[in-house]
C-alpha cells in the first residue's frame, strides 16, 4: 500500500520591513522573563538599527551574539495581542493587517465555498 505524503514548503515573506533581534551564540533569542523579545523595528540592512540592538544587548549583559533580521515581523502591543487571540477564537483571521492570510482565505472560499 502506498501512502501519499503531503508536500510542504516554507515560504519566506519577500519584504525589507521587519525587526532585528539579538541571537546568542547558543542559538537563543534574547527575551525577558515574560517572553518579550528584545527587538528593534527596522528595514533589512539598517546599520544604525544593528548598532542600536548591539549596544542594548551589551547593556543588558549579552555582549556575545549578533543582530538577526526577521522579515515581515512587526511589534504588537499587549492589547493588540489580546484582540488577535479573541479574533482567532471566534474563527476570524487574527490580524486584520495580514494580507497574505486574507488572500489565502479568499482563495479557499472561491475554491470550496463558505
Amino acid at each position: 500500500m502506498t501512502t501519499n505524503k503531503p508536500r510542504l514548503s516554507v515560504v519566506k515573506k519577500k519584504t525589507n520591513d521587519g525587526i532585528y533581534v539579538w541571537r546568542l551564540p547558543n542559538g537563543e533569542i534574547v527575551s525577558d522573563n515574560s517572553g518579550n523579545i528584545m527587538n528593534i523595528p527596522s528595514r533589512a540592512g539598517d546599520i544604525e538599527a544593528m548598532a542600536k540592538i548591539t549596544r542594548a544587548a551589551a547593556h543588558y549583559g549579552y555582549p556575545d551574539g549578533r543582530p538577526e533580521f526577521q522579515p515581515g515581523v512587526r511589534r504588537i502591543s499587549d492589547e493588540e495581542y489580546s484582540v488577535q487571540k479573541d479574533r482567532m477564537k471566534q474563527g476570524y483571521i487574527p490580524s486584520e493587517t495580514d494580507l497574505g492570510a486574507w488572500y489565502d482565505a479568499a482563495k479557499g472560499i472561491n475554491k470550496h465555498g463558505e
